[in-house]
């Protein structure tokens, strides 16, 4: 794997997904379009963590557009750097406030119990998921088709809140809320399964990281439909700040 810094004007050869920034901002769009009306529209009102939350999310997901553009470029060093902030710092942030924030959602009284539920355990399977995959890139740094899939993991790990925050736009999706989060888990399912498929379908071989991402999600998606019935949950929840 070449090294030498690049000029503006050339790209590296060996880039897993050339046009993965667009993907990426495809992300932040998505992202604001979920949370133009229960964020962005009442902005004012929101609490600090709420702001520090977003924050920290869209900060990721920015992170994640100017990574493959200095990669790219061969600006590796920055490339880098950029990317030990992003993993010790902005990561374990990101932990941090989630635990905050599904702390706050306990201890609220306007989502019935069983919604809170579900939504709990995806929030915890996904500060579970997002440190394991940024983990192992960072462990698998030196093999680029395994990190690249390892980052990219992140972001469709991130993307179910805004999603479903984002299809009642359509009418057919005004019907039920439960039924919005698994079908948006069910999108995430289906699209880890077609980068599997052009993985094989472009080197005849998968690489781990989308399979294991897979079964994360997953397990994720059924696993919260019925967590409310689980005493184990129950406990852990008290541990969470459950009231």
């Amino acid at each position: 794997m070449a090294t030498a810094v690049l000029s503006s004007s050339q790209t590296r050869r060996d880039v897993v997904y050339p046009h993965a920034q667009w993907y990426f901002l495809l992300a932040i769009v998505l992202t604001w379009v979920g949370f133009a009306r229960s964020y962005f529209a009442v902005i004012s009102t929101q609490t600090l963590p709420h702001h520090i939350h977003g924050a920290l999310m869209g900060g990721w997901i920015a992170l994640l557009i100017v990574q493959p553009i200095l990669y790219q470029r061969g600006q590796l060093k920055l490339h880098r750097t950029l990317g030990r902030w992003g993993a010790f710092v902005l990561v374990p942030a990101i932990v941090v406030v989630g635990l905050l924030m599904i702390r706050s959602m306990f201890r609220g009284t306007e989502i019935p119990p069983f919604i809170v539920d579900q939504l709990a355990f995806l929030d915890v399977n996904a500060l579970i998921d997002i440190p394991l995959f940024v983990g192992m890139a960072i462990y698998t740094g030196h093999d680029v088709q395994r990190h690249a899939r390892w980052i990219s993991s992140t972001v469709l790990t991130l993307m179910p809140p805004a999603l479903v925050r984002a299809m009642p736009i359509l009418p057919i999706f005004r019907q039920s809320f439960r039924a919005n989060v698994n079908i948006a888990m069910g999108l995430m399912c289906f699209l880890f399964a077609l980068l599997i498929f052009d993985d094989w379908r472009k080197a005849k071989r998968v690489y781990p990281p989308y399979p294991i991402a897979l079964a994360c999600t997953a397990f994720a998606a059924l696993g919260a439909n019925y967590a409310s019935h689980w005493s184990w949950w129950h406990a852990l929840t008290l541990l969470l700040g459950r009231s």
